[in-house]
């Protein structure tokens, strides 16, 4: 199984690809993860250049990652999100610096850096903290460049050679990020599911984000999450994020769908449904201790 996630390497993407392939395999082949950025993760799934993407969705303290879920909505008569993956997130500081008082620059991915805010700043109040397009970019910088020190995971910080100044770094414990595993379809149903659904409102009206979840409240439905985005084709308007308990093919989330589905046509706007996939809990890494890397 070829899978695809956010790259370069060393990223918690990449920890996220090794659980699922260690979950569906019983083993891991790193040769077999690829790395690119979300959009062409979601385009080499569509063109058959890999089986499975695997895309950071929402960390449980700085929220969801917008530029998933733009992709899957642009994406989405060809992927389907189909399964998730749970993943611990531990920070450490480090760099090749020999201590923490020499630190003159921090780097990481902004995500990181909001999860590691107030630590960071009772640490290192006369630094700002400068964002990049990783944690492992955040690695490579700290590797290479005088003074600087990377934001990143015990196993980022392992797999470029740096020293750990400081650890657990993150704001709140038992931190984690939810990981979607998107391909060409949905899973299966299991008796235990999600499912992931956008909607766009052609003209807006007062109720009717009342009207839709009451569609899903009439049906016995339970919603365990609602977020909206800004509709990038069109400025100052959004469309709204729903994950709903259950598979889009079990009758009464089915009937609720089509009620939603009837009231945004009046409205010249739309749904779609991003895919029914397993919920998962978090799963326990031994990628380290079992000897897989």
């Amino acid at each position: 199984m070829q899978i695809v996630t956010l790259g370069p390497k060393g990223t918690f993407s990449e920890e996220a690809a090794l659980l699922y392939q260690k979950r569906i395999l019983g083993r891991i082949e790193p040769e077999k993860i690829k790395f690119s950025n979300i959009y062409d993760c979601l385009q080499a799934v569509e063109s058959y250049q890999a089986d499975r993407a695997v895309l950071p969705a929402e960390n449980m303290v700085d929220g969801i990652i917008g530029i998933t879920f733009d992709a899957l909505i642009e994406f989405h008569d060809f992927i389907k999100v189909n399964d998730e993956v749970h993943v611990s997130i531990q920070y450490v500081l480090a760099g090749k610096l020999d201590h923490p008082e020499k630190v003159e620059q921090i780097f990481s991915h902004p995500s990181a850096l909001n999860q590691c805010a107030q630590n960071l700043e009772t640490l290192f109040p006369a630094i700002v903290p400068v964002p990049v397009a990783s944690t492992a970019e955040a690695a490579v910088k700290a590797a290479e460049e005088p003074g600087v020190a990377a934001l990143c995971s015990p196993r980022t910080a392992r797999e470029y050679g740096l020293h750990i100044l400081h650890e657990n770094l993150a704001d709140y414990p038992g931190n984690e990020t939810r990981f979607f595993v998107c391909g060409l379809t949905d899973h299966a149903p299991t008796g235990n599911d999600r499912t992931l659904l956008a909607v766009r409102f052609g003209v807006n009206r007062p109720g009717q984000l009342h009207e839709i979840t009451g569609f899903f409240a009439e049906n016995g439905i339970d919603l365990t999450f609602v977020q909206s985005r800004p509709y990038k084709v069109r400025p100052q308007e959004y469309v709204l994020l729903f994950e709903a308990v259950g598979h889009k093919s079990e009758p009464r989330l089915k009937k609720a769908l089509h009620q939603v589905e009837q009231t945004i046509r009046k409205t010249n706007g739309w749904k779609k449904v991003l895919g029914s996939y397993p919920h998962r809990q978090k799963e326990e890494n031994g990628l380290d201790r079992t000897g897989d890397r």
